[in-house]
């Protein structure tokens, strides 16, 4: 991850990431779906983290991987997992890499750590052949209301919207930059459910919201979590979003390109 707020340790994070963490095949199908994933592609990963999306898609279609990740300690495990050109240490103010190399960009649970879009995006455009594809995958405020768990740590939602930038936020500061919209899709999480995996994961705070939270605040939450483990809820509107960019020769006029292919 970005690691952008700094009362987050992501050196202590890195310890107990790879755990419970990890890639989802749903977003990335429609990675694939969307985009030319082949070894001839070559692909950047912006808050790359761990490397668990971009070691996936190596495996799975043999691209050209890259990452950008200023945390150190993240980089490192990011560089131990194969297929993994290069993962270089940047920000959103500098991506230390070439212009118009990538094919196709990418960003998983990042764009909330980021506190100057506009930078961001320009370097993304930057980097980005023409007519390149750019993915941010994020959550609208409504998906963030959805969550299940936010009944047990009562300021999680409003903190985390204010965190995160809704959609249609980033979709202005991206067309101000130069990107053109191509779509935006929403992934559904229809069922919630206190696993052991997911008491880990915030036991162990893999989660940076986690960290944001008072000591009292998360310490109740979890020991209700806990007393909770294995119940389900239904949260229909929770979920991810993917919003689409396609960078493009000249500015958008009468209309948006045509959308990426998206999987069923």
């Amino acid at each position: 991850m970005l690691g952008i707020v700094s009362m987050i340790d992501y050196t202590a994070a890195a310890e107990t990431y790879d755990n419970t963490r990890t890639h989802s095949d749903k977003v990335i199908d429609r990675f694939c779906a969307a985009a030319s994933l082949d070894a001839s592609a070559s692909i950047l990963d912006f808050g790359c983290g761990t490397g668990n999306y971009l070691s996936q898609i190596y495996r799975r279609f043999g691209c050209r991987c890259y990452g950008v990740e200023p945390s150190d300690a993240m980089r490192s495990q990011a560089l131990s997992k194969p297929g993994l050109l290069q993962i270089v240490k940047g920000d959103h103010l500098a991506i230390p890499f070439p212009s118009e190399i990538f094919d196709f960009g990418y960003m998983t649970d990042v764009i909330h750590h980021v506190p100057d879009l506009r930078s961001m995006f320009r370097e993304l455009l930057r980097v980005l052949k023409a007519s390149g594809l750019l993915c941010i995958v994020t959550e609208s405020h409504s998906q963030i209301d959805a969550r299940f768990y936010n009944r047990y740590f009562p300021s999680l939602a409003a903190n985390e919207k204010r965190r995160y930038p809704d959609i249609e936020e980033v979709s202005a500061r991206a067309g101000e930059i130069g990107f053109c919209a191509a779509a935006t899709e929403a992934v559904s999480s229809p069922t919630g459910h206190i696993s052991e995996g997911f008491l880990r994961n915030v036991a162990e705070r893999n989660w940076s919201m986690f960290r944001l939270l008072s000591e009292d605040e998360f310490s109740h939450g979890l020991q209700a979590l806990q007393r909770d483990r294995g119940r389900s809820f239904e949260s229909p509107v929770a979920g991810e979003t993917l919003v689409w960019f396609r960078k493009v020769a000249q500015p958008c006029a009468g209309g948006n390109p045509a959308p990426p292919r998206a999987s069923a």
